[in-house]
């Protein structure tokens, strides 16, 4: 996966969730992955659950099957299909 790009903070609007790093990894795949699909109003209704698993160690996302890199995809999955990052 692709590392995420500096974060601006005057970006992220002051009640959301996630945390920058969070935020950009979220931007990185909605934009390298779905680019041009509108997906705003899903992203916003989604951002309470990725904060909650990107917060995780990884050790708690492995047993639940997941990797870090995987969270937006899984978090999408019923719009875009899962399918675990290639490595």
């Amino acid at each position: 996966m692709p590392t995420a790009p500096q974060f601006d903070l005057s970006m992220i609007p002051a009640n959301s969730p996630l945390s920058p790093d969070a935020a950009a990894a979220l931007d990185l795949y909605l934009c390298t992955e779905v680019p041009g699909f509108n997906i705003s109003r899903q992203r916003l209704r989604r951002e309470k659950e990725f904060a909650r698993l990107y917060a995780l160690p990884d050790a708690a996302l492995r047993a639940m099957g997941l990797a870090r890199a995987d969270l937006p995809r899984w978090l999408f999955r019923d719009v875009f299909g899962w399918r675990p990052a290639q490595t």
